[in-house]
């Protein structure tokens, strides 16, 4: 934009030093922070996951953009803190980050440029400090708007799965899928015909975070590769637990908004929503390790070693490149041990929002809202149990889930 002459805030001189800052801050408290909590990800492929450094470099790159061209247009500011945003919540749907990792990156975006400008500014010794304008806003003015909202939702505490087996009438594996907290992004806008009542609708995505619970025992005697349903003596993968993962929602909804405004300043909202909720495909890989009895011939003969276990030993030493020692403080992934079909169904919204509109065009929102939903969810077992050839087919089966999700955050709106 500044190449083809649109003007900006800053002088070339001016936006190489603010942004130059701006990225050193980042990076530095991206990085130290990475290698000082070490956190694992959730795909458990490294552990430098918090914060989240793609995040954060997105919304330093939106908050450049704001400081530079937010005073020129709105749209400026919208469009680049919702290619942020997505930034962030695509980070979560790949597995790569826990929510307080985006978070946090978000805001070390924001703070960093914040700082990397105050420094430019005593550097170039600007005047930031700009004439108070006084506006004066008519308390009846129709209150349309456009928002980007970030919040966080609750519920359901549970995805209602069904018993899992490791043989048909076997061994329960008792697991529990227990749901945290959702991280919620929304964009969101209305049309008013007057200062009461308008029609609007709202993009949400949400990603809920979801833990298997499973009781130590039970691990310990799941059956998970079928070796003790074929005689062996003792399992060979012990399994350890499933990863965890985070379960995608994009709401579509459509309805009716209501102001009423309390002064020229103030303006409590509501709204009826209907529409659509569409959650992602979902996968629980599960974790296994070797058993350490399988080398024990006190428990395990060596004819029995040779029968159940001593080809797939020999096959990570020899293609693996792997020792007996390395193999036990291994794990191994096993892909798809619980899917979670796409879906999509009816939903219903509602909620509550107070406004401060500080200028003109501009307001702060805070918001409680609320949304039910009862999707069917289709979970596609695998690892139950084998067939008489020794081939495991994918057990499917459908249940519905209550969802009822109160959602608390704040956003900026664009008043027009």
């Amino acid at each position: 934009m500044k190449l083809t002459g649109v003007e900006s805030r800053s002088s070339w001189k001016e936006l190489t030093v603010s942004n130059v800052f701006s990225a050193a801050l980042m990076a530095g408290f991206v990085n130290t922070l990475k290698y000082t909590t070490k956190e694992m990800r959730p795909d458990n492929s490294s552990n430098n996951s918090f914060p989240s450094g793609h995040t954060a470099t997105a919304f330093m790159c939106a908050t450049i953009l704001h400081k530079e061209y937010g005073m020129l247009s709105p749209w400026y500011s919208i469009g680049g803190y919702t290619l942020a945003g997505i930034t962030g919540i695509t980070r979560q749907l790949n597995n790569r980050h826990w929510i307080g990792d985006v978070l946090v990156g978000a805001g070390i975006g924001m703070i960093s440029t914040d700082l990397g400008y105050f420094f430019s500014d005593l550097i170039f010794r600007k005047n930031t400090t700009s004439r108070q304008l006084t506006s004066h806003f008519n308390r009846y003015d129709a209150p349309s708007f456009l928002s980007l909202n970030m919040g966080f939702a609750t519920g359901p505490s549970t995805l209602r799965t069904a018993e899992l087996y490791d043989t048909e009438e076997g061994t329960p594996l008792g697991m529990h899928l227990h749901t945290g907290t959702s991280t919620i992004v929304s964009a969101e806008g209305a049309y008013f015909f007057n200062a009461y009542i308008g029609l609007g609708g709202r993009l949400r995505i949400a990603t809920v975070p979801v833990i298997a619970d499973i009781p130590e025992e039970n691990k310990k005697h799941f059956d998970l590769d079928n070796d003790l349903k074929e005689g062996a003596p003792v399992n060979m993968y012990l399994l350890d637990g499933l990863e965890s993962d985070h379960l995608g929602m994009c709401d579509i909804d459509l309805g009716l908004y209501f102001s009423y405004p309390l002064s020229s300043r103030f303006l409590i909202g509501s709204k009826l929503l209907a529409g659509r909720r569409t959650n992602a495909n979902f996968t629980l890989n599960s974790i296994s390790r070797i058993n350490p009895a399988i080398f024990d011939r006190q428990k395990v003969s060596q004819e029995a070693y040779d029968q159940f276990y001593k080809a797939d030993v020999d096959y990570y030493i020899q293609q693996e490149g792997l020792s007996v020692q390395e193999m036990l403080q291994s794990t191994f992934i096993d892909e798809e041990f619980l899917h979670i079909r796409k879906s999509s169904t009816f939903k219903l919204g509602t909620g509550l929002s107070l406004a401060y509109r500080y200028k003109e065009n501009a307001a702060l929102r805070l918001y409680c809202d609320y949304d039910f939903a009862s999707p069917r969810l289709t979970y596609d077992l695998k690892n139950s149990w084998a067939d008489e050839d020794g081939n495991r087919e994918v057990r499917s089966y459908s249940k519905r889930t209550p969802m009822h999700n109160f959602t608390f955050g704040a956003s900026i709106a664009f008043m027009f």
